[in-house]
């Protein structure tokens, strides 16, 4: 995911190298701590293994992204990053669904997992649960500058 593509964060860390070869995570698959203003479409943990429109999650995200950028423009925010605690907590609840799901079972084989075993593309919630979680930005999520 964006491997050709040299992301810088504030603290000037290359997104690639955050990333890995194979474990890229972000909070809903959208933002990432330290790339303040990245918002990310199917990002990691986004696309789907099980039916459905990827374009139903395409749209929950630009929803969200938008909403944030009204809320950037009418607060004058100059910047959001979401805040490390937030994302980690996101991937940790990311993981422990997806280990009550076919995807991490022993005797599966696919793509889906990284080299040390974890799931990485396919979103593990229902379609209604991300559309609600990606309803309204929750502003205590992020770090802002003004």
């Amino acid at each position: 995911m964006l491997w050709s593509l040299d992301i810088r964060g504030r603290s000037g860390t290359p997104l690639n190298e955050v990333w890995g070869e194979d474990d890229p995570r972000a909070h809903l698959g959208i933002t990432i701590p330290d790339y303040p203003n990245l918002f990310v479409l199917t990002g990691p943990n986004t696309t789907l293994a099980h039916g459905g429109s990827l374009l139903f999650v395409t749209e929950c995200q630009v929803r969200y992204v938008t909403a944030m950028l009204r809320e950037m423009i009418s607060l004058k925010m100059s910047d959001v990053t979401v805040k490390r605690s937030v994302h980690d907590a996101y991937n940790d609840r990311v993981d422990a669904e997806h280990a009550e799901l076919v995807w991490t079972h022993p005797g599966m084989t696919n793509w889906y997992r990284n080299a040390s075993g974890r799931v990485f593309s396919p979103m593990p919630w229902r379609l209604v649960d991300y559309w609600t979680m990606t309803q309204t930005p929750d502003l205590t999520e992020f770090d802002i500058r003004s």
